[in-house]
């Protein structure tokens, strides 16, 4: 089979190891696998089946739209939507036994009367806002929101929050985010309003701050094998299971003084060989890479020269043996070197999140590994 000009390969047997990592980390919370955003770009339907065969207890996405894609492949395990569902989206999420959260009595009521006229027992996750100001009740409306769940007949299964700065071990506002978790549970104790799942610990969190790890842990960034800060620790053992791959189309050779790309911003220092590369900002490639990121092609790392177009990029291969069809690795492992999400993201001024969702949905996923027998070496087109 002909490759495709770009692909992304995926190693489940990475996210198998990563967690059951940490599982092993967390001790006795357990594990949601957090798929949201087509799986950080991964592709969700796969990592949540190799995920939830790896022992994640239950998978996380953002919105019911998620939810009700992920049931096309996973039908019975338990689906948590990480925020409320929309006006009308109600119906849709109790109807397929997705787990909405809610953050107030007006998305109570609305799931309250979705189950109610559909005749479904239905759970929900109540988000308390302890200072991300983004959503979530108010700590000292949490009990009455939690109590008129139960009074309209849902299951408050779960409670949770958010940390805004869980990735700096050296600010102390996740203590007093935390702190502000605590005393809202107690409020619902006293109510009789007992979740089985309390959580507020997501990948840093989980990872550096053992306090928070409660009874469940929202795993993203480390279930890729990402790290989701720089000073975040215990990351030894976890694999990144992405990468992102080309080849070359063309070869130019090119002058000392001769200038590359759109705005010819680029000046050839020495006579170079110049490699044509078939990916560009429409791929998901950041402009900002232009003249400062780097690949890895031929004997090792190489610049990006001149701008980023949108369909192509000129590599600056100096005299290395370069030739038509040689693949060229734009993100994960070759030539005995690598390039991180995180060394990825410095070039772009970015995040390692935004670096592995931002890679285009059009770009064909290749799943590699033995975590499931019919997985191996199977290609997808493009991921919808």
């Amino acid at each position: 089979m002909t490759l495709p000009r770009l692909r992304v390969d995926v190693d489940l047997d990475a996210v198998r190891d990563n967690v059951r990592r940490a599982g092993e980390l967390v001790g006795e919370a357990e594990v949601m696998a957090v798929v949201k955003a087509d799986g950080y770009g991964h592709g969700a339907h796969r990592i949540a089946r190799t995920a939830l065969d790896s022992g994640a207890a239950c998978l996380g996405v953002a919105f019911v739209e998620e939810g009700l894609r992920l049931r096309e492949s996973i039908r019975d395990e338990p689906v948590v939507v990480l925020t409320d569902p929309l006006p009308g989206e109600e119906p849709d999420a109790v109807a397929h036994g997705l787990t909405p959260t809610v953050s107030g009595e007006d998305s109570v009521r609305r799931v309250a009367a979705a189950a109610d006229r559909l005749g479904r027992d239905t759970a929900v996750h109540l988000k308390i806002d302890t200072g991300l100001h983004r959503l979530g009740a108010d700590p000292d409306e949490a009990g009455r929101v939690a109590a008129l769940a139960v009074e309209l007949g849902l299951r408050v299964e779960g409670v949770w929050t958010h940390f805004a700065t869980a990735d700096d071990p050296h600010s102390s506002f996740a203590d007093t985010q935390l702190d502000r978790f605590h005393r809202a549970l107690d409020d619902l104790r006293a109510l009789g309003v007992r979740p089985r799942y309390r959580h507020a610990a997501g990948s840093a969190a989980a990872m550096a701050r053992p306090a928070a790890r409660l009874d469940l842990v929202r795993l993203g960034a480390v279930l890729y094998g990402i790290r989701p800060g720089p000073a975040v620790p215990h990351l030894d053992g976890f694999r990144p299971a992405l990468s992102w791959r080309s080849t070359v189309v063309a070869i130019r050779r090119a002058d000392k003084g001769e200038r590359v790309g759109y705005g010819l911003k680029y000046r050839l220092e020495t006579a170079t060989t110049l490699a044509v590369v078939p990916v560009g900002f429409a791929d998901g490639l950041p402009r900002l890479l232009g003249n400062r990121g780097q690949v890895i092609v031929g004997g090792g790392r190489r610049r990006i020269a001149g701008a980023v177009a949108m369909s192509h990029v000129v590599i600056d291969c100096a005299d290395d043996p370069v030739a038509v069809g040689d693949e060229v690795v734009l993100l994960g492992a070759g030539q005995g070197t690598e390039i991180s999400a995180e060394e990825f993201a410095q070039w772009s001024g970015s995040s390692v999140y935004e670096t592995v969702t931002r890679i285009s949905s059009t770009v064909p996923r290749r799943y590699l590994g033995t975590s499931r027998e019919d997985a191996k070496g199977e290609t997808d087109g493009p991921v919808r």
